[in-house]
Parts: structure tokens; C-alpha cells; sequence
């Protein structure tokens, strides 16, 4: 084990870096997730994404039990999540120590009405998400607004957001059990 900076092995992150800089076909398997989500009965769902499990539920005033997070509060974790790991991963690359890290989303969706089948004006998902950093690290200003512009710039589900993506739907019929 190398140098701890971060909570984040340094030669690993270094090994990992140099191997798929090196080879960029390694890093091919980084590119694809996946994820199945069974319905729970009502509005409550269970994602399963490798070996981890999380309930999706709705609030009580959109007739959910609100047991967990729905959808798209889960986005608004996802991104914070994703912001969160990138400024880790950017800061500790340039090797500065963080003391603490907070990222606060807050999101407004456009037309909840649409969703609800009641509009059909506007569109059901965000329509803006506020995103800010609070970050106490051992850096100046400008050296921590570098790595703020590289982390929103490289995050994986900011870019998922902020751009068009093809969605494949499929519908199947299951087997009757």
C-alpha cells in the first residue's frame, strides 16, 4: 500500500492512471454499468447495482409510503456523488489534502404535470439543478476553482445530464409465474 492522501491510495490511483493511459482498451470495461430495478408494490421500487441494493419510494403527498429517496432526488444524489468522487480524485492528483467536502444540489423540475398525465406543456424532468461546493482543503482560491472547473468538466453524470442521450426503451412481457 502506497501513501494515504484523501482516503485514496496514491500508487494506486497512479497504477491505475498509467495502466489505462497506457492501454486505453483496459479501461473499456470502465465504460459499461448496469442496473435491474423490481417493483416493490406501489410507488416503492429496489435497485440492485452490482453487489449493493437501494429503495426507491415517493413522499406521502405524491401517495408514496416515503420509506426512500425517489427517482429523481436519487439524480440529485447521483450527481452530488459524482461531483464529490471527481473533486477527491482532482485534488488528490494535484495532491492537495482536503478536511472536508460538501456538495448541495438543489433541482426544479419543469412540469411535474406532464409526469402526472395532467400537461402536456413543458417536459417532466429538471429543468435546472444549483450546484455549489464548500470545501475546506489545504489550497488557495484559484487552485481550488481549478479543480472545481476540471470536476464539473470530467463528471460522468453531470455530462449524462447536461447532454442528449439515446434511450433505448423495450418493453417485454414476463413469464406468468
Amino acid at each position: 500500500m502506497g501513501a494515504i492522501l484523501n482516503g485514496l491510495d496514491v500508487e494506486q490511483l497512479q497504477q491505475l492512471s498509467a495502466q489505462v493511459g497506457a492501454d486505453p482498451e483496459a479501461a473499456r470495461a470502465l465504460n459499461r454499468w448496469v442496473a435491474r430495478v423490481r417493483w416493490l408494490g406501489g410507488f416503492k421500487g429496489r435497485a440492485y447495482i452490482r453487489n449493493h441494493s437501494f429503495v426507491i419510494d415517493e413522499p406521502a403527498d405524491l401517495v408514496g409510503q416515503d420509506e426512500a429517496p425517489n427517482a429523481v432526488e436519487y439524480v440529485l444524489g447521483a450527481l452530488g456523488a459524482c461531483l464529490t468522487v471527481g473533486f477527491v480524485l482532482n485534488a488528490t492528483k494535484r495532491g492537495i489534502p482536503i478536511r472536508n467536502l460538501e456538495i448541495a444540489l438543489e433541482g426544479e423540475i419543469d412540469n411535474i404535470l406532464t409526469f402526472l398525465g395532467l400537461s402536456s406543456e413543458g417536459h417532466p424532468g429538471y429543468r435546472e439543478i444549483a450546484v455549489k461546493a464548500y470545501v475546506d482543503a489545504d489550497a488557495d482560491e484559484e487552485t481550488l476553482q481549478s479543480v472545481w472547473e476540471e470536476t464539473v468538466r470530467t463528471s460522468p453524470v453531470g455530462n449524462t445530464l447536461a447532454r442528449s442521450v439515446n434511450l433505448r426503451p423495450e418493453l417485454r412481457r414476463a413469464a406468468a409465474a
